[in-house]
Order: structure tokens, then sequence, then C-alpha cells
């Protein structure tokens, strides 16, 4: 009898369920706010700038090219490690550097002045970069020099983590890429002491160069 009771209260709340409107399909805790372009633009770079990042809005990738070449010519950056991505190919063509793919060579990576990367995405709520493992080859040229430039295109700039998480899943046919990197600011590391240290287990600069032609 008892079970009898439970299975038609089951049978009357799944009836109940099926008869309301469909769940929406957004995902679940993506932030508001955040809708428009401009709108993640602009969060990312107040979050990752919360964090000690540098970021630069360029209106498109030859002003991405003209920046890249100022700054390394300002902090004299003599020996540079690129990912193979289009967009680092085209931002580092006029540099007056010695250029080597990281991925190519790890000894020379670890003495290395700069590493300057693509990415796969941005998250605009945590001002975070999100770099897949198969996507260039990039995660030691990320890590390993004491400065990372990374160049953005403003349409990956997504708004929240579950946004970024659904379109790695989505990135090779469903199956999420073997290994994902999440960015935050240069590296820290706190003591027992909570005595904040930077650059201890990866760069200890982080400048993000953001392709916005919609925020400029």
């Amino acid at each position: 009898m008892s079970r009898a009771i439970v299975m038609s209260a089951i049978r009357r709340a799944l009836r109940r369920t099926s008869a309301k409107e469909p769940a929406p399909t957004e995902i679940p805790g993506r932030p508001q706010g955040l809708d428009s372009t401009v709108e993640r633009t602009l969060a990312f770079r107040t979050r990752l700038e919360s964090v000690d990042g540098e970021v630069h809005l360029v209106r498109d990738q030859d002003a991405a090219r003209d920046l890249l070449m100022e700054l390394v010519e300002r902090r004299g950056w003599k020996d540079i490690a690129v990912s193979g991505a289009p967009l680092v190919t085209h931002a580092t063509s006029n540099l007056k550097a010695d250029l080597f793919e990281g991925s190519q060579d790890r000894d020379r990576l670890a003495h290395c002045d700069l590493g300057i990367t693509a990415v796969q995405h941005a998250i605009a709520e945590t001002g975070t970069l999100v770099l897949f493992s198969h996507a260039e080859s990039h995660r030691l040229t990320s890590l390993l020099p004491p400065v990372h430039i990374a160049l953005v295109e403003q349409s990956q700039i997504v708004a929240g983590l579950g946004d970024a998480l659904a379109l790695a899943h989505g990135a090779d046919g469903g199956e999420p890429p073997p290994l994902v990197t999440f960015i935050t600011g240069p590296s820290r590391t706190g003591d027992i002491e909570l005595t904040m240290v930077t650059g201890v287990h990866g760069p200890r600069e982080l400048i993000v160069i953001v392709i916005a032609p919609d925020s400029l």
C-alpha cells in the first residue's frame, strides 16, 4: 500500500512538471548585466586591472601590432617566445627581436624575456584568460617567461565561467580540450604569513591587448 501511495505521488508530480513551461536554456550562474560586447569588454578590463593585470584596448590587428612593437622597444625585450596563432604571427611581424616558437625549445623558453600568445576565450566576470592546450601549443609560452602578453579578440570575451566551459566542451566535436589553462592576472603566491609575492610560479607581469573595435 505504501509503495502505491509513493508511486502515485511521483506520477502526479511528473504530470505537474511536464505541464509547466520548459526550463530556460541559458547557462546556470551566468552573470547579469554583461549582455553586450561593450559591457563584457569593460568588465573584463576592470576585473583584470583589479588584480594587477595591464590591459590595452586597440581598434584592429594593425594597431595591436604597432602597440606590441612599441612595448617591445620601450622595455628592451630581445628574446621572445611566441605561439603559432595567426593573430600572434601578424602582431609580431615587425618586431626587432629574436623570435622563436616556445613549444619547440623549452630550454630557451625558460630563459627568454617575454612570451606572446593568443587565447581561446576571456571571462568578463573574473578578468580571466582561457587557453586550450591543443589550440596553439602555447601553455608553456604563457607560463615560463617572466612577462606574458596575450592577444584577445573582443568576440572572444564571454560573460562567465559557465559560458567558457560550455564552449570548451563544444570545441572539438563535443569533447573538451585535453588541458585548459585559466589565467587571472600575474602569478601570485601567499605564504603562511599572508605575504603576497608575484612571479613565483609563473609570469610576474601580464599584459593583455584587446582588439576591441566596438569599444573605441
